[in-house]
């Protein structure tokens, strides 16, 4: 386990899942720099260690995340390196499952890491706010590409230019979350599909996921070409004799 440089971020590690904690509740979890460089060490351990099959993300208090911290932004020296910047892509390139467990507001970066994620359950108070242009800024972590894609221009309009709010039961219908449950459920559904996720077999996790991250970019040819390759190629390896011998030892 890496060592932190603060405690706002919490972590720990059980049945193979690394669990962040986001541990900023007085300024509703908003990430420092600090807080951002953090999340790169323990993202790049959870990449490394071979114990660790699936991350799972959450936040201590009311809400997820308030975003960047704003006074971090003013006080940012000119060239000094961009802890967020580093952050976004770190889970960008992550190659490991991730799930994320929202409740209350997800602002600007809080919204827009999920995107680089798996997995999102949400909580029914659950909102996703990009206030990007009232701040005189852009959309940031390729949202301006991903949330278009995923929901149509409209609705993205609706977001990154009206900077209206969306809840979380209109984030369920337009795919940005995969469910929503009551809040006191939230905690233990995330927690619950990270494990199931870790019992899996990893190689076949991992590809999976890079097969339907890196497809968006590719014609839809190459895509059979690449999956029938690896398909076979993974049928033939360890993992998935293992699973298929066990599967026919226990149905005798």
């Amino acid at each position: 386990m890496p060592t932190l440089e603060s405690d706002l971020i919490l972590v720990k590690n059980t049945e193979s899942v690394m669990e962040i904690t986001l541990n900023r509740p007085d300024k509703l979890n908003a990430l420092s720099s600090v807080m951002y460089w953090d999340l790169v060490k323990l993202l790049k351990a959870a990449e490394e260690s071979d114990d660790i099959r699936v991350v799972l993300f959450s936040g201590e208090g009311k809400s997820f995340s308030a975003g960047n911290d704003l006074v971090d932004f003013l006080n940012a020296a000119p060239g000094e390196a961009p802890a967020a910047a580093a952050f976004i892509e770190a889970i960008h390139d992550f190659p490991k499952v991730v799930v994320a467990a929202v409740q209350g507001n997800a602002v600007g970066v809080g919204t827009t890491m999920l995107l680089h994620m798996d997995l999102v359950v949400a909580s029914e108070d659950a909102k996703f706010i990009t206030p990007f242009a009232d701040l005189g800024a852009v959309p940031e972590a390729g949202s301006a590409k991903l949330i278009p894609a995923w929901l149509g221009y409209q609705r993205a309009a609706r977001l990154l230019l009206l900077c209206e709010p969306m809840l979380a039961q209109e984030a369920y219908e337009t795919g940005l979350v995969a469910k929503v449950v009551k809040r006191e459920e939230l905690e233990a559904t995330a927690r619950n599909w990270a494990v199931a996720l870790a019992k899996k077999p990893p190689r076949a996790l991992r590809e999976s996921k890079r097969l339907m991250r890196e497809s968006i970019n590719k014609p839809l040819y190459e895509v059979v070409k690449e999956d029938l390759a690896l398909f076979g190629d993974l049928l033939q390896g360890d993992e998935a004799k293992a699973v298929i011998a066990a599967m026919l030892s226990k149905s005798k």
